[in-house]
């Protein structure tokens, strides 16, 4: 039997004008829910911005989408 997992998706919450701490916080792993080693890249072309990101201590991977203002706010955080 094939089992397959949902890949796992969100949508941002924070505001453009968060500090960065708050910004970087918002792409916490959903698993292990830690957010200081959390590797992300922002994929902002196209119709849904979108920060692909990837937990080094669980190992897990997710996207988390983002409205116009955030993907601006996080462009200007540079990839993490």
């Amino acid at each position: 039997m094939l089992l397959l997992v949902p890949a796992l998706a969100d949508t941002a919450r924070f505001r453009a004008d968060d500090p960065d701490s708050l910004v970087i916080a918002s792409l916490a792993c959903p698993i292990c829910l830690r957010s200081e080693q959390v590797r992300w890249e922002a994929v902002l072309d196209g119709y849904d911005p979108a920060v692909q990101c990837r937990c080094p201590d669980c190992g897990e991977r997710w996207s988390v989408y983002l409205a116009p203002q955030q993907a601006l706010r996080l462009s200007l955080i540079g990839a993490g």
